[in-house]
């Protein structure tokens, strides 16, 4: 049985055992006492925050009636967090894989409860939401809840590069690659609420901050209920970790990978339009072909530039969906065998290639033999067409050299833990 198959079976079998309380007539507050509940906390380096973290949450869980228990995934730390943990009653579990997705994702292995809540040991979730997140799972009418930030957000707890540029941004090419199934506004929240076992059937595979897009990108695929409630968000407690350009770059290369529709077919062909379009104007514009700096010499680099990079994108994102769908990161309609893709690819680069040749002989002899019929512009329109037809022609011929790189490869396990506190406080 294939990943996906296992997904779907996995969510629908689950999705008949939900809870629906409002049904029932039963307070939120009977289905929240009882609930086993596992929060999740990754660390590195947050010995000045871990432990109020993990006593406010034991804290919060007792007071609610939650047969609750925290799990510290300490991520390599050099300071004092492991020990801050255990002494505020947390257990921890140590995994040598740096990134925060490789700690989560060790976490939600090693927790036993039904229920798991993430979040980060440096003080900026508010811990006191646990019920409030908790309540739409536990109602049936959510799958995950997402503690959104952004309403009390501030220049203090959160960088306006961040707040106003970052999350939006990120949020609006998760819901896009979603086909917007996703109506949530903060895609960036690390303090999430949600099922065990639906969320480890999803079979995640992101070891560091690009875990948070790739965990609801594939939930939504899933067709898993996410919901957002609003939740607090504090200024951090010690120095943080979050790298903004290369953490960035993670996540735009995790939707890429999941959703090239999204981030490469699209642009692919919106780019292939707006070079023939340019090509067509600097046609009709007539003269300035030949002199630097004109609009018809503008257009025609621009359309020739665009003419190269639109189908090479485009090529790109099939590629890349062919690379996510062999990988078992999304359902595949269409079989079509990895050598019949490279040989379409090949075929058509060498068809380019000999048409382009072609047709430039073709204008070379209309230009000498009968130069009235097309006008310069005309000329160098349809020069600068066939040189990136010809550029783009060379390249898919190439395919066959980038195909070893389109073989399935098994998700990346993580390692087995070096060592486990399994004892409280209370046990040392």
């Amino acid at each position: 049985m294939s990943t996906i198959e296992t997904l779907v079976l996995t969510t629908e079998s689950v999705s008949e055992i939900r809870p629906v309380a409002q049904d029932c007539g039963v307070k939120s507050e009977d289905l929240i006492h009882g609930a086993t509940v596992t929060v999740v906390f990754p660390c590195l380096n947050e010995e000045l925050a871990v432990g109020q973290c993990v006593r406010e949450s034991l804290e919060v869980m007792r007071k609610a009636g939650i047969n609750g228990s925290v799990l510290v995934v300490d991520n390599g730390s050099t300071d004092q967090s492991v020990n801050c943990a255990i002494n505020a009653g947390a257990r921890v579990i140590v995994q040598s894989e740096p990134g925060y997705g490789a700690a989560l994702r060790f976490g939600f292995e090693a927790a036993t409860t039904e229920f798991v809540i993430m979040a980060d040991a440096d003080g900026t979730y508010e811990l006191d939401a646990i019920p409030k997140l908790l309540r739409p799972l536990l109602q049936g009418s959510a799958d995950m809840v997402l503690g959104q930030r952004l309403n009390d957000a501030t220049t203090v707890t959160m960088p306006w590069l961040h707040r106003y540029v970052g999350t939006p941004a990120i949020t609006f090419l998760v819901r896009r690659a979603t086909r917007k199934r996703l109506v949530i506004s903060d895609s960036q929240s690390g303090f999430r609420a949600f099922r065990r076992q639906e969320v480890l059937a999803l079979d995640l595979s992101s070891t560091g901050m690009e875990f948070a897009s790739e965990m609801l990108i594939r939930s939504a695929w899933a067709d898993l209920r996410i919901q957002e409630v609003d939740t607090k968000y504090a200024e951090r407690i010690g120095e943080s970790k979050l790298n903004t350009f290369s953490d960035g770059l993670r996540h735009l290369r995790q939707i890429l990978l999941l959703s090239p529709e999204t981030a490469a077919s699209i642009p692919g062909i919106l780019a292939t339009a707006m070079a023939v379009t340019f090509w067509v104007m600097a046609a009709f514009l007539g003269h300035g072909a030949d002199q630097v700096g004109s609009l018809v010499w503008t257009l025609e680099i621009v359309a020739g530039i665009l003419g190269i990079l639109g189908p090479l994108v485009f090529c790109t994102g099939i590629v890349l969906k062919y690379r996510a769908e062999s990988m078992g990161l999304r359902s595949s309609h269409e079989e079509i065998p990895l050598k019949s893709r490279i040989r379409r690819f090949f075929s058509v680069g060498l068809m380019l290639v000999l048409v382009a040749l072609v047709a430039f002989v073709g204008l070379l002899i209309t230009m000498h033999i009968q130069p009235g019929v097309l006008s310069q512009a005309d000329a160098a329109s349809i020069a600068s067409f066939l040189r990136s037809a010809c550029i783009v022609g060379v390249m898919l011929m190439a395919a066959p050299l980038i195909s070893p790189y389109l073989i399935a490869s098994p998700r990346s396990r993580l390692p087995i833990a070096e060592m486990e506190h399994i004892g409280m406080a209370s046990d040392l």
